[in-house]
């Protein structure tokens, strides 16, 4: 993503005459940003978000959605300095992972609690609208980041409207978040207590399953567990997380957000 960024920002930047060599390190921060506002005048997003399933309402949430992340200016900020960043030949090593996405990513620990439990409630409706193959995979990390997306964005296109809304808002509200702020970290210790906690509701959960002997083994080992099985223990993970109270809850919803 960053490299096709930054080859449109290129198309943008020749009218000023400047080389490829001189690029983006000669245009500065305020010109960037003002030609990521354009980008959507350059990249064909409706066109493609058609062309995976969206229609009426979603399509147009979708367009606006993908456009803010240009045009706000902490984010578009951020993106900024990335690319410039870039182009000077410095490290960076989110760059796998696109150019927003980190941002969420570091963001999403910032947001309220109730803002949490939209966005993981949402997720988990749209993995478990996945095809069960992809779900399964999805759950056991067998799906690269760009392979997710994309799997996440086409069930998106079919969600409730006002699911759609609220889901949007939480990722810009992170995006912008993750632009200004560092990583939220759990200490090991947090870790090993959210760990122990949520396993332990799992493991009620699968109990009270009607297949819970099929579902016990695929805890024992995901990796081998049918596409079927898999799914289902990462759709209950969501729900023991949903079931914590208080500060536990909170301490499994930011930990669900870490890297």
């Amino acid at each position: 993503m960053i490299l096709r960024l930054a080859a449109l920002l290129l198309l943008l930047v020749a009218p000023l005459g400047l080389s490829a060599q001189e690029n983006l390190t000669r245009v500065g921060k305020p010109e960037i940003m003002r030609f990521l506002a354009q980008l959507p005048d350059y990249a064909p997003i409706e066109q493609d978000l058609r062309r995976i399933g969206f229609r009426d309402e979603n399509l147009a949430l979708a367009v606006a959605h993908a456009e803010s992340f240009y045009t706000d200016p902490v984010i578009a900020g951020h993106i900024a300095d990335r690319l410039i960043g870039f182009y000077a030949g410095e490290p960076q090593p989110e760059m796998a992972k696109g150019l927003i996405w980190p941002l969420i990513e570091r963001g999403l620990g910032h947001l309220p609690t109730n803002d949490l439990l939209v966005y993981y409630n949402v997720e988990r409706a749209m993995i478990g609208a996945m095809p069960v193959h992809l779900c399964g995979r999805a759950v056991r990390n067998r799906l690269s980041p760009e392979r997710f997306s994309d799997e996440i964005t086409k069930v998106a296109a079919r969600l409730h409207t006002p699911a759609l809304r609220e889901y949007y808002r939480v990722e810009v509200k992170a995006a912008r978040l993750g632009a200004r702020r560092p990583q939220v970290q759990l200490s090991r210790q947090q870790r090993a207590r959210v760990e122990t906690r949520v396993r332990a509701g799992l493991a009620e959960l699968v109990d009270a399953h009607e297949q819970s002997g099929a579902l016990r083994a695929a805890m024992r080992d995901i990796d081998s567990a049918p596409d079927a099985r898999a799914c289902e223990v990462g759709l209950l993970f969501y729900e023991a997380v949903m079931r914590l109270k208080g500060a536990e809850r909170r301490a499994a919803l930011v930990y669900m957000g870490l890297p």
